[in-house]
């Protein structure tokens, strides 16, 4: 970057991740004006709110209406915009025009870093300052990276907010001085696409199968369902039942008792917990479901309301024989979205 003296800055952003960027950026005393998608967006909220200048993204033209020589001593920031920036805006900021990304690229470059990250069940991620490019996505020079450790016990909602935290923390720490960055190309051979997910693709995540897929698996995909405020599905007694509250369980004592007693798919009652066994004979809890038009229970009622006398308790899904074959494909798992 050209100065550490950057006093303009023109932000691009639409969701919570972006207004926690340019909260941090607002709170640290810059000339801001900014551009996002629509008028109900937390982005735009936050700029009526403080009285920061806001424009609705236009592709054909320069945003407030301005020319290009009107952003000069201005640097430009995006962050989780969800739009390419158009090459005219990039070119017209004197001080460039860096991306604050969500990932440790050229690892997750795309729209949904985030759930591919927990979907793969990724222990670390980081947050990637990178240089803006016309016609391109994450594809820049790496300004700046941090690294951060993902909690094991973190849902995907507080995943999401914790992004938040960093996003704004990574920017601030490199608006203190963007001059001392050094840039350094990414090697695009090892880069791995991040693809925003359909709803389509998220209604076949959700539909699960113990039978399977591992504790791990499913544990994985209800994190990534977490950020869409979805929930894992399962058929039991011709209901689907959505499992809420749910953990891998790695107790020695537990899994032995599941590997002997237990088919895939079946479940007893422990300590408050429902114990589902899964592929590979790991073991999963669930603390908390939700039957069809029904509140919020615990397993401990659901287990004495519904599973007393001969019950059989297994929790299945009917699916084809492709479709389990795909489902038990841990590379299937991870690149369905």
């Amino acid at each position: 970057m050209k100065s550490p003296s950057i006093k303009n800055i023109l932000f691009y952003g639409t969701d919570t991740l972006s207004t926690a960027v340019l909260s941090k950026i607002h709170t640290n005393g810059y000339n801001i004006s900014a551009v996002t998608k629509h008028s109900k967006s937390p982005v735009y909220q936050f700029c009526q709110k403080y009285g920061v200048p806001v424009d609705v993204f236009r592709k054909s033209e320069l945003p407030f209406g301005r020319s290009s020589s009107d952003f000069t001593g201005c640097l430009g920031v995006v962050a989780s915009f969800g739009h390419m920036i158009p090459g005219k805006v990039i070119r017209s900021m004197s001080h460039g025009f860096v991306n604050i990304h969500p990932s440790l690229v050229p690892k997750y470059q795309g729209a949904a870093p985030l759930p591919h990250t927990l979907l793969n069940g990724d222990k670390k991620y980081g947050v990637t300052v990178l240089e803006a490019l016309p016609r391109s996505f994450d594809q820049g020079r790496i300004l700046h990276q941090s690294n951060f450790d993902i909690p094991t016990s973190m849902s995907g909602s507080e995943f999401w907010n914790y992004t938040a935290d960093n996003m704004a923390d990574v920017t601030h720490a490199f608006l203190r001085d963007p001059s001392r960055s050094t840039p350094r190309s990414q090697d695009l051979s090892i880069s791995s696409p991040a693809p925003r997910i359909s709803k389509l693709q998220l209604k076949t995540l959700s539909r699960v199968c113990p039978h399977v897929q591992t504790a791990d698996q499913i544990f994985n995909i209800s994190r990534c369902l977490d950020l869409y405020n979805l929930s894992i599905v399962v058929s039991w007694q011709g209901k689907t039942l959505k499992l809420l509250s749910i953990t891998p369980i790695n107790d020695p004592h537990l899994r032995e008792l599941a590997r002997t007693r237990l088919r895939s798919g079946q479940f007893v009652m422990w300590d408050g917990v429902i114990v589902v066994k899964c592929a590979d004979d790991t073991v999963l809890g669930v603390s908390r479901m939700v039957l069809p038009f029904k509140p919020i229970i615990s397993a401990a009622q659901f287990y004495r309301d519904h599973c007393s006398g001969r019950v059989e308790k297994v929790f299945r899904m009917e699916y084809s024989s492709s479709e389990l074959d795909s489902l038990a494909s841990p590379q299937k798992v991870q690149t369905c979205r």
